[in-house]
């Protein structure tokens, strides 16, 4: 038998291909919320390549029931990082590093013969949450990816405490995160 090179070519380049497979699903699972300086979040990429969680039409807590502002509809879309959410279906617990985004959008009605509810008019804002321990103590902090004007940042800092932790904590059902909103992170959890 001799050196056959189309046959060791064949076989270079399956395990090649098999390198890169596996390199690129064990390299999925590496927490999103990776920091710019100290606590800057850079703006996830390609967010809307993840999990979509689902989306709240108004929904919102206000600090004062009382006095609760004018009815302004707003459409929140959640996503998942596909690790975080895997990780999360498995043992009912969001890892280190997870990243939820919020996507708000303007809402607008149509009622016309034949056409009738609401639908997403122009993205408005973006926030996220990254769970992250050892560097913000409370594990999660919240960031706003928009500026006074609308316009996207390319990195965010952390709100203070009392701006988004405090409800968080006190209203969400599982690990700060509201799941209870969301049946995808609702039902797919057993644990």
């Amino acid at each position: 038998m001799g050196f056959n090179m189309r046959e060791f070519l064949a076989r270079v380049t399956a395990a090649l291909l098999c390198v890169l497979v596996i390199g690129s699903v064990l390299g999925s699972d590496k927490p999103v919320a990776v920091f710019a300086e100290k606590d800057s979040l850079p703006l996830p990429e390609g967010y809307r390549e993840w999990v979509f969680v689902g989306s709240s039409l108004g929904l919102r807590y206000d600090d004062n029931d009382e006095k609760q502002r004018p009815e302004e509809l707003e459409y929140k879309n959640i996503y998942i990082n596909p690790s975080a959410y895997r990780k999360y279906v498995k043992t009912g617990k969001f890892p280190q590093g997870t990243v939820l985004i919020l996507e708000i959008a303007t809402a607008e009605t149509k009622k016309e013969p034949g056409l009738r509810g609401s639908y997403q008019k122009e993205f408005v804002g973006l926030l996220a949450a990254a769970k992250d321990r050892e560097r913000f103590g409370e594990e999660w902090a919240y960031f706003r990816f928009t500026d006074k004007d609308g316009k996207l940042v390319d990195k965010a800092r952390p709100f203070p405490k009392a701006t988004c932790y405090d409800c968080h904590r006190q209203k969400a059902a599982v690990d700060n995160v509201f799941t209870q909103f969301y049946p995808v992170l609702r039902t797919t959890n057993k644990k």
